[in-house]
């Protein structure tokens, strides 16, 4: 096993109250972090332990399976909310929202791991520090940076030194383990403010255009026959558009997610709003001849879910959480791995005026504009739900604009990276 000498520091000098992690994907902090709380559950203060995270089955993906590989145990079932290790009680419990305040309310604790403490509800992370009260009690934690104003770094890390708090901010050149090809493929998933605080690690801003690597080779006007199949995002509207968006995928031609047509109905702009028969009626004829797999459905949509399950479509619950469904279909985006036909007039424009909110910025937010947001939001819908962690094959050369060009309007022959390499299935 092999660490650099940031990996080795942090784990040296993590001794405070609170030490976190920050930096870049891949960048090495989390291996150092669980190897900091492995030795802690060893050899720490006598008392239990908390590890926490945005939901159990992230803990056990991020935290657990890597823990364990280094106790020299099996890890825990994957819903276990409890465990003993070394004699000590150890929790796991997931802290989606605000409510799980009630969940450690009570708790006496040694010491606590915190995974991607950015997207832990502030009033959760106070409850939590209340709950550290044996002496010489810790808390560790790591994440990704967000935005300069995030209560994290304002309230936290900027006061590290009137808080009895340390933290190292990690790149990808800190993970020893990483070759240079990896490196340079990682690279190139992410633009704007994504790589800002992906690959750089730094604290940015949230502003501009959300899809700011959108741009004319995201287009096309060539149709392509014969796709595997297609997905359908719906955002739905009662005072607000309803808005529809259709994507073939075909895993071994580039591109792989093609928006061939659009659905949109602004019931402020027709003068009366649609039932949700004559929306689901809509959607029929929107599918109608096409080997649909999936419709994604805002979550909220119940009675309309109901009107589409009543005709036999095949409806599913989109995942409708925000910043990490953007920030997949970003990565689509700026492989140019996910094209708009030039049909799509009302898509095309509003992705490229969709933007960052800046009032919500201010407050340590990140979150788009209320303008004309429905249909970003369905193909959102559609591409995160049925492609969650953002998976595609993509050339080990950068690619030239002459070749961006020809995967989008050249013939299929041309894919230098096989058919057998292009899919998600």
């Amino acid at each position: 096993m092999v660490l650099s000498s940031k990996q080795l520091l942090s784990i040296e000098e993590s001794n405070q109250r609170f030490n976190i992690w920050v930096g870049a994907v891949r960048s090495g902090k989390t291996y150092a972090s669980i190897l900091k709380l492995t030795d802690l559950l060893r050899n720490g203060p006598p008392g239990a332990c908390m590890i926490i995270g945005v939901n159990r089955d992230t803990i056990q993906r991020n935290v657990l399976l890597q823990l364990f590989r280094f106790l020299g145990f099996n890890p825990p079932a994957s819903k276990t909310t409890e465990t003993t290790i070394y004699g000590r009680n150890v929790y796991f419990v997931g802290a989606h929202d605000e409510s799980a305040v009630r969940r450690i309310q009570g708790s006496t604790l040694s010491f606590a791991y915190v995974d991607e403490a950015t997207c832990i509800p502030l009033p959760f992370w106070r409850m939590l520090l209340s709950r550290l009260s044996i002496p010489g009690a810790q808390l560790l934690a790591t994440c990704n940076p967000e935005g300069p104003h995030h209560w994290l770094k304002k309230e936290y890390i900027d006061r590290a030194a009137e808080l009895d708090l340390a933290y190292w901010s990690f790149t990808l050149d800190d993970n020893p383990s990483l070759d240079r090809k990896f490196k340079d493929d990682i690279r190139k998933e992410y633009s704007g403010m994504w790589y800002k605080r992906y690959i750089l690690g730094e604290w940015a801003v949230s502003h501009g255009l959300i899809y700011d690597g959108y741009d004319e080779y995201n287009e096309y006007d060539t149709a392509k026959s014969n796709p595997l199949y297609y997905i359908i995002g719906i955002d739905y509207g009662t005072s607000n558009a309803t808005a529809g968006v259709m994507c073939s995928i075909t895993p071994n031609l580039w591109p792989q997610i093609r928006v061939e047509q659009e659905y949109y109905y602004d019931s402020v702009k027709k003068g009366r709003q649609k039932t949700d028969a004559e929306l689901a009626d809509d959607i029929q004829e929107f599918a109608r001849y096409k080997n649909v797999r999936l419709i994604f459905v805002d979550p909220s949509a119940a009675s309309l879910k109901i009107e589409l399950q009543n005709r036999n479509l095949p409806v599913k619950d989109a995942n409708s959480d925000v910043l990490p469904g953007i920030r997949t279909v970003s990565k689509f985006i700026s492989h140019k791995n996910l094209v708009i036909h030039k049909g799509c007039t009302i898509l095309r424009e509003c992705m490229q005026t969709y933007s960052w909110d800046p009032k919500a910025a201010e407050q340590g937010e990140d979150r788009p504009l209320k303008k004309r947001e429905h249909i970003c939001d369905a193909l959102r819908y559609a591409i995160y739900t049925a492609f969650p962690r953002g998976e595609f094959s993509h050339p080990d050369e950068e690619l030239t604009i002459a070749q961006i060009k020809h995967r989008i309007y050249g013939d299929n022959s041309f894919n230098p990276l096989g058919t057998s390499q292009g899919g998600y299935i």
